[in-house]
């Protein structure tokens, strides 16, 4: 039977391939050889293998060379165009003296369009200078020094360091409280005598100013008043650059904004402070999502959400979200208010409900949450709220006698992070670190009191710029204290094992068990460790290492072993994130309980 499918499978893609090949070969018959004067392309020369690359990438003759032209006549215009390109790209690199001479041979077929070259001696950049005209404002500026500014002498001539310095000297007048300090003029002198160049810049620092009234251009549905109160300096202040583009990041930050512009806009008023008009295009504020995975141990599933960023104008978001697999059926309501009773105060109250039919347990949970964070830097924030979960275990397999019960909690969370990445959905730089606290009270029956810490710190670093290269490492721990691991209810013990965990081990079973069948842990403990190799923009691969276990015991002494799992993943980067697959084996295979691999499927990085 087997073989038959085989069979068949192999004539159609035998009979696709016959097509594609047939079809190939008539589309090369309609488009024969183009006529015109075929050619190739050749240097000659002394050009340093890098600017020879960047000649490549200007030339008319080289992008042109699969559409020759009709006459030599036409190549040579071409050439002429390359030698104007080829003069800039030397002079932009600090050869002013070289040399490209062409010739074109059409004695042979198909023609040879040959470039000379020679580069000549680099020119150095001997002497910056900054002036002020005598009769401008602003002569007490503090003009910058050459090395300030990216421009130590002598070094050999880069034209992109001028370019980059010159936005420097801007960036420094504009911290000295000039928001209106510009150049006149950039003057670029090449010696060739001493093969040297000099470059004079004139300065318009502008007066000192403060800062003025805010003004908005581009709102529609969002509240000035919300924008206003993320703004990090006073009236009267004086003008600082580096807080105007704190601002500018704060408001990319809401997510409610395509375009943001903070600038100072018209003459400073009569006290010396400069208006400062910030320009704005609104984003839909509604969005919808989906996405689909697939585990070998959790089977296929999917998710859905809806969220508003924009509720009642001042940055408040409603989201609702739903996902579904074999095992387990959550839907969850998040609502956020942003400048709670303070700056930098965000409100949030969530609630969820689940289905699970897992392994350990089969049951019902409900819980809602209230919490108020405070944001105290860009990259830390904290926490605290207070909470109540019910749960209804339909089937416990720890404690099969206890079937049907019913558990409630009060509980109380504290949070703090701390997270300085800079891409959420392909981390490529940075740290994510969490540590977060909560006492559980029982208020139904004879629930236990404990305590359950959490913490979780991810770390990215970026071996190389090209090709890509990350190495990503995660650690995670939690424990209940205070409470027998059989007395919490199975839907709070902790796991391990499959996607989020341990790879290559089944959903849930690293841990203790009854036979075959997870009973949960009172603490856990895994670690993950990705290489993401990124081969090309759209492909990367990814070896990785994961271990860890949950145990019985809340504190030392453990008694279950470390497992390990390792595997190979494949990334397809998107712009809405990378797409993953990844394949994992146990490297220490339980009899009866582990199967040779898994595989995961889903949007987005592990962690």
């Amino acid at each position: 039977m087997h073989s038959r499918i085989f069979a068949a499978l192999w004539a159609v893609f035998a009979i696709m391939a016959a097509c594609a090949c047939i079809g190939g070969a008539a589309h090369a018959a309609s488009h024969a050889s183009p006529s015109g004067l075929a050619y190739v392309v050749r240097y000659t020369g002394d050009a340093d293998p890098r600017i020879l690359g960047l000649l490549k990438q200007v030339s008319k003759a080289e992008s042109l060379v699969q559409s020759p032209p009709d006459s030599a006549l036409l190549l040579e215009r071409r050439a002429d165009e390359d030698k104007t390109a080829f003069a800039k790209v030397f002079q932009s690199e600090g050869y002013f003296a070289a040399v490209i001479t062409v010739d074109l041979d059409q004695g042979v077929s198909p023609a040879v369009l040959t470039y000379a070259i020679k580069a000549g001696p680099r020119f150095a950049l001997s002497k910056v200078t900054l002036a002020v005209p005598p009769d401008q404002p602003g002569r007490d500026a503090e003009l910058p020094t050459p090395e300030a500014i990216g421009l130590p002498v002598p070094e050999p001539f880069l034209a992109k360091a001028v370019v980059d310095a010159e936005a420097r000297i801007t960036d420094i007048l504009h911290r000295q409280a000039r928001p209106y300090a510009k150049i006149a003029k950039r003057q670029v002198t090449a010696n060739f005598a001493n093969h040297d160049v000099t470059v004079v810049w004139t300065v318009d620092p502008g007066p000192r100013a403060a800062f003025g009234p805010l003004r908005f251009s581009g709102l529609t549905s969002i509240k000035e008043a919300y924008l206003a109160a993320q703004v990090p300096w006073r009236e009267g202040q004086p003008y600082d650059a580096d807080l105007v583009a704190r601002y500018r990041k704060t408001l990319v930050g809401l997510d409610l904004f395509t375009m943001v512009q903070v600038e100072p806009a018209g003459e400073l008023d009569a006290s010396g402070r400069a208006p400062i008009l910030v320009k704005v295009i609104e984003r839909k504020h509604r969005t919808i999502k989906g996405g689909v995975n697939y585990k070998t141990d959790e089977g296929p599933g999917a998710n859905l959400s809806w969220e508003n960023r924009n509720l009642f104008g001042g940055g408040e978001k409603l989201s609702l979200a739903a996902t579904g697999s074999a095992i387990e059926q959550l839907g969850e309501i998040t609502f956020e208010k942003p400048d709670f009773l303070a700056p930098k105060n965000l409100f949030t109250a969530k609630g969820k409900v689940a289905d699970e039919n897992k392994k350990a347990y089969k049951g019902k949970n409900a819980q809602a949450t209230a919490m108020v964070r405070r944001h105290f830097t860009d990259t830390f924030t904290a926490g605290a709220g207070v909470g109540y979960r019910a749960s209804y275990i339909e089937k416990d397999e720890s404690r099969p006698w206890e079937d049907g019960t019913r558990y409630g909690f009060v509980f109380l969370p504290v949070e703090a992070s701390y997270d300085t990445r800079k891409d959420l959905l392909d981390p490529q730089q940075g740290i994510m670190a969490s540590l977060a606290c909560a006492p559980y009270w029982g208020a139904v029956g004879n629930g236990p009191n404990f305590v359950r810490p959490e913490f979780s710190v991810a770390n990215y670093f970026k071996l190389l710029e090209k090709p890509g290269l990350v190495l990503a490492t995660r650690v995670i721990g939690g424990a209940n204290i205070g409470a027998s691991r059989n007395d919490v209810s199975p839907d709070l013990r902790f796991y391990a094992g499959g996607s989020g965990s341990i790879r290559g081990y089944p959903y849930q079973t690293v841990g203790p068990l009854r036979g075959k069948t997870p009973v949960g842990g009172g603490s856990l403990f895994t670690f993950s460790a990705e290489l993401r190799w990124r081969i090309t923009e759209l492909i990367g691969i990814v070896p990785f290492l994961d271990g860890g276990s949950a145990f019985k015991n809340a504190l030392a002494p453990y008694d279950q072993p470390i497992l390990l799992g390792a595997g190979l993943g494949v990334r397809v980067y998107t712009p809405v994130g990378p797409v993953r697959l990844d394949v994992a084996t146990p490297v220490t295979p339980r009899k009866d309980i582990d199967d040779i691999a898994q595989f995961y499927f889903s949007i987005g990085q592990s962690f």
